[in-house]
This record gives C-alpha cells, structure tokens and sequence, in this order.
C-alpha cells in the first residue's frame, strides 16, 4: 500500500516533502496504537520439561543446521536486493516511477497470499518441499526480469512470481527450527540463524548496487539474485528429513540422538 502511495507522493511532494509525510503518517497512525492497545503480557507458568533442552552447541553439530542457515541467508539476500532495487531497474527499463511503485507494491498483498499458500500446503507436503519450490518459483522470476521486464505485463507476472516467496520464510523458519530442535532453546538457535541473515540484508543491496555499476545494468543484478534463490532451494532440498545431533551423556562421551518431526 505504502509504495504506490509514496511514488504519488514523491510526483507532487519530492522525496524531502514525501519522507516528512510518511514520518507524519507513521507517527499519526502508530503512536496512539501502541499507547492504548500494548500491554504487558500476563504471566504463565510453564509445563515442567520432561527432557532437557538440546544445547545449542549440539545444535550446530548437525549438517542441518548449517543447510537452514545458508537457505534462509540466501533467500534474505534475494528478497533484500529486489526490495531495494526493483522501482530503479523497472524505471531503467523504461517504466514510470508510478508504475515502478506500485507493481512493487504488489509485494505487499502478495507476502500474504504466499504465507495462506505455505500454510495450506502444509497439511499434504513437506515444508521444506513447499518452501524450496517457492524460493526456486523466485529464481526463476528473477531470471526472467532482466529479458522481459521491458513489457509491462511480463513486468507484473515476474514480480508477481517473485513477490509469491515475500514473507514466506517468516512462517517457515520458525516451523522447521521449532520442529528440528524443539522451542526451549528456539530463541538461541533462531539468533545463530539471523546474524548471517541480517549481514546478508543490509550487504547485499550494496553489492548488488556495485554489481549494477561494474556492468552498467541490471542483468547481473538479477542474475545474482535467481542464483541465490535457487541455492535457496537446493539447501532446502538437500536437508535430511531429521537432526542427528551429538550430544553427550552423563559420562561425559558424545552419544547420538536424532530429533526431527512430520513437519520436515
């Protein structure tokens, strides 16, 4: 919703008078929501453990672990350098700026409709086959942007196909460490999981922006992006069904414990 609007407002405002507005609007909307609605969460006692948690350095034994890492860094990458740069290489194609803002609009309602899709999936196939299909469905749409992206309508349906994947490793990832790992020790190992993510968000638009630079477009760009998609999804596919963890017994000796659940 914000992205046409901001491309209206940036017509008629600039992007100094735009970004006053929007600080307004945020201000406006949110500040009196958060005063009124948040409370503090009551407190709840929880179950007792029938088993320890599995500690995290066992955690980052398995192979597992490391294939999740890289998937959902590669995916942040992808959906990074699209959000960032999508409005200029649609407008260096030739399109309007309105145009530009609102096809990436579409990321919006499309984030949502990606997650109903997941979600619905789920109770017929594996989440990591749902999601690696759905990060190899963005590959493709990248790809396909930098041949197309001049027609209109190809525009759309590329970024249509791309946008599909926006939001969907927020569900996913959660799912699958939560059902690999169990949730005692979920906010630890979701960390060891977005510090990579996090660099790769705020990296990858910069070398994706030097990237356009060195080749005076953005073919490479989008290149770049559809290969991190696809290794995307063939990290996920590649992840075996369960964890097989090292953890250690009383004695002190590695033992091996597998964990794993119908979600994979």
């Amino acid at each position: 919703m914000f992205l046409p609007l901001t491309g209206r407002l940036v017509e008629h405002y600039g992007w100094r008078g735009t970004l006053l507005i929007l600080a307004a609007i945020h201000a406006v909307l949110t500040v009196p929501l958060h005063a009124i609605a948040v409370r503090q969460a009551p407190q709840r006692q929880q179950p007792p453990a029938t088993a320890p948690p599995i500690p995290v350095r066992t955690v980052v034994t398995d192979p597992g672990f490391w294939l999740l890492t890289v998937s959902f860094t590669a995916n942040t990458a992808a959906v990074a350098v699209v959000t960032v740069h999508l409005v200029a290489a649609l407008t260096a194609w030739g399109h309007p700026a309105v145009f530009a803002a609102t096809v990436a609009g579409l990321f919006g309602v499309l984030s949502v409709t990606g997650r109903l899709v997941t979600t619905g999936l789920q109770h017929r196939y594996r989440t990591t086959s749902i999601v690696a299909a759905i990060f190899a469905v963005q590959g493709i749409a990248a790809a396909t942007l930098p041949v197309l992206g001049r027609n209109t309508v190809a525009a759309v349906i590329a970024v249509t196909g791309f946008g599909l994947g926006f939001g969907v490793a927020t569900i996913a990832k959660p799912a699958l460490l939560a059902d690999r790992y169990d949730t005692r020790r979920y906010a630890t190992i979701a960390g060891l999981v977005v510090v990579p993510s996090t660099i790769a968000k705020a990296a990858a638009p910069l070398a994706a922006a030097w990237l356009h630079g060195a080749t005076h477009g953005y073919g490479g760009v989008f290149a770049a992006t559809a290969l991190a998609c696809l290794i995307a999804a063939a990290a996920l596919i590649a992840l075996p069904a369960t964890a097989t963890l090292q953890a250690a017994d009383d004695s002190g000796l590695p033992v091996s414990a597998s964990h794993g659940g119908h979600h994979q």
